[in-house]
């Protein structure tokens, strides 16, 4: 540990959960902590978030992160290594199933910690030193590979974006969204012994979702809206962070309260598969960002949606556009569904290494 000076720079060191490893946070003075004393990193060392380390929060320092600081809330260990390769414990600590041995139990979870004395005490398998650097050299190559391929779907999927981002700049053509899409809201009374399944929407563009069914008698609200195919559906709260979907069928017949007004296209002036790319446009998301002060107690309301001008050509381009975007879409989507496959392989690794069978 070492005492802090007041006027001293210290760059901190933060840890990713979920074994992602150590992220650099900005530099501070001694003067802009509370704390007294902080642990220097040295290349080698192990370092844990007493907060998070039961899901992953745990990492063996890089040569990048040494003489960088941590709080007393990220405890540091030293590696003994007359027992154990530094980087057979890299993979150790990326190991979902050491996690789960950390997760604290009974009430109030998320506010408990790991403490040093129970990483310590965890028992976890510890074969001779030979044995370690047997399964850490395949892992090492194994996970080289894998990560090569993420990295690249990853690229794939960036490309797919700025792809979109190129043809809707590309729109000379600008109108407000009100010509492509009318408030279209079918509101029906909330029974208090009805059933009503819910739909949410993920930000990031990332559609709908739904939620656990509920009883009328269960909600404050006296209204609701029901989805309909087809249908443009927003949250007021998030609708700059890219809380904007269209609904297809899996969602017809849900509901959705005030908070998310409904919208329909107006065909006639807008093609729905262009208007389905377009609420994905993270530009779009921009436009609708509130301004001021408590922005984030703000919300878009239905009018600065509809008065928001966008790119908007005839709808002989739109459907060039939209099929355009559709092809890329699809094969982005398969690389989505590839890399949450590749990532459900190291985990399958990690297994396999620490049960014997690699």
């Amino acid at each position: 540990m070492v005492d802090l000076q007041p006027e001293e720079p210290y760059p901190i060191t933060g840890i990713y959960s979920f074994g992602r490893g150590l992220i650099k946070r900005p530099i501070i003075n001694g003067s802009d902590t509370a704390y007294l004393r902080m642990a220097r990193l040295k290349e080698g060392q192990v370092v844990m978030s007493k907060l998070n380390a039961w899901e992953g929060a745990l990492a063996v320092v890089g040569e990048s992160f040494s003489d960088t600081y941590v709080s007393p809330e990220y405890p540091v260990f030293t590696i003994n290594t007359a027992g154990a390769y530094p980087a057979y414990l890299r993979h150790l600590l990326a190991w979902p199933e050491l996690w789960r041995c950390l997760t604290p139990r009974g009430s109030m979870v998320r506010r408990k910690r790991t403490t040093p004395a129970t990483l310590l005490g965890t028992r976890v398998p510890l074969p001779d030193l030979h044995e370690q650097r047997r399964v850490a050299n395949k892992l090492d190559a194994a996970i080289k590979l894998l990560e090569r391929v993420i990295h690249l779907k990853e690229q794939a999927a960036a490309l797919t974006r700025l792809h979109a981002d190129a043809l809707f700049r590309s729109v000379a053509q600008q109108a407000p969204l009100s010509r492509a899409l009318y408030l279209d809201s079918d509101f029906v009374d909330v029974e208090p012994d009805s059933p009503y399944p819910i739909t949410g929407i993920y930000s990031f563009g990332r559609g709908l979702i739904k939620r656990t069914p509920i009883l009328g008698s269960e909600t404050a609200y006296a209204h609701f809206t029901q989805l309909r195919a087809g249908q443009v559906v927003m949250s007021k709260l998030n609708a700059w962070e890219g809380a904007l979907a269209v609904v297809d069928d899996s969602f017809s017949k849900t509901y959705v309260s005030p908070e998310y007004p409904v919208f329909s296209v107006n065909v006639e002036e807008a093609d729905p598969d262009y208007i389905d790319h377009l609420l994905a446009w993270p530009n779009l998301w921009s436009m609708l960002t509130p301004r001021g002060s408590m922005v984030r107690r703000k919300r878009t309301s239905p009018t600065t949606f509809l008065g928001t001008k966008v790119p908007l050509p005839d709808l002989a381009e739109q459907r060039r556009i939209a099929r355009q975007l559709t092809l890329a879409r699809k094969v982005a989507d398969a690389g989505a569904a590839q890399t949450d496959q590749l990532h459900s392989l190291r985990s399958a690794l990690l297994n396999a290494a620490f049960s014997g069978q690699l």
